[in-house]
């Protein structure tokens, strides 16, 4: 499994247009939109600080996804069918999937706060920025399970088209593109349901001092563990095929 995840981690090192679109993007929709929103503030935070968190949980989000649905990229290639010919076993794969996703959706996380940091001059604490990094970092986890999902359900061709298909809406619909107050009533009602909204708010909540909670972690979990179902099912059905 350890040798899977480095190589994985080598491949999508050497990817620049990957890394690019996955990475860089995030940063820019940072800056361009804190400074379409102004001197605005929401939830007892200054726009910067509210969409710099937003677009650390969209680069998490949109990191995590893209890595995941490159299983399709294998089922097509014929890798997929030829790591279950191994003797490793299918649980070391999925979990190496998963590990690569928070691997990358890592950096994605950092370079956005640098970017608040250093461009946007948002200071904090060096213990609030530990707390901002780890909470949506952990918050990424559900994504990087929902992206295999998609990975392994859909045909291989379309696979990275649906990962954007899903969270561009979970996005859009969890308020990290505008405040969840913003948004109409049903839609801020399902925002409390999707794992997007608490992957932010969670994140949020490092800096306002508020309580976490549980209902933020019951989602995740939730999520996590509905979704983790969805995959091993997925995955022992294609095995089986062989």
């Amino acid at each position: 499994m350890i040798s899977l995840v480095t190589a994985e981690l080598k491949v999508l090192a050497r990817s620049v247009t990957f890394l690019a679109i996955t990475i860089g993007f995030p940063v820019v929709f940072f800056l361009v939109m804190s400074e379409v929103f102004g001197g605005l503030g929401t939830g007892g935070l200054d726009m910067p600080r509210y969409m710099m968190v937003s677009m650390a949980a969209f680069a998490a989000i949109s990191v995590s996804i893209a890595v995941g649905t490159r299983v399709g990229l294998e089922r097509q290639a014929g890798w997929h069918r030829q790591l279950r010919l191994t003797p490793m076993p299918g649980w070391s794969y999925l979990v190496a999937k998963v590990v690569v996703a928070m691997a990358m959706a890592l950096p994605a996380i950092i370079l956005v706060f640098v970017a608040g940091l250093v461009i946007k001059g948002v200071e904090l604490p060096a213990g609030q920025w530990v707390a901002l990094v780890a909470a949506a970092w952990l918050g990424a986890l559900p994504f990087g399970v929902i992206g295999l999902a998609i990975g392994l359900a859909v045909a291989p061709d379309a696979a990275s088209g649906a990962g954007v298909a899903v969270y561009l809406p979970m996005a859009m619909l969890g308020g990290l593109w505008v405040p969840v107050e913003a948004l109409p009533g049903f839609m801020a009602g399902l925002a409390k349901v999707l794992p997007s909204y608490w992957l932010a708010e969670n994140a949020r909540i490092q800096l306002t001092g508020t309580a976490i909670q549980p209902l933020g972690i019951a989602v995740a979990v939730t999520w996590l563990v509905a979704v983790g179902g969805v995959v091993i099912s997925l995955y022992r059905r294609q095995a089986a095929r062989i």
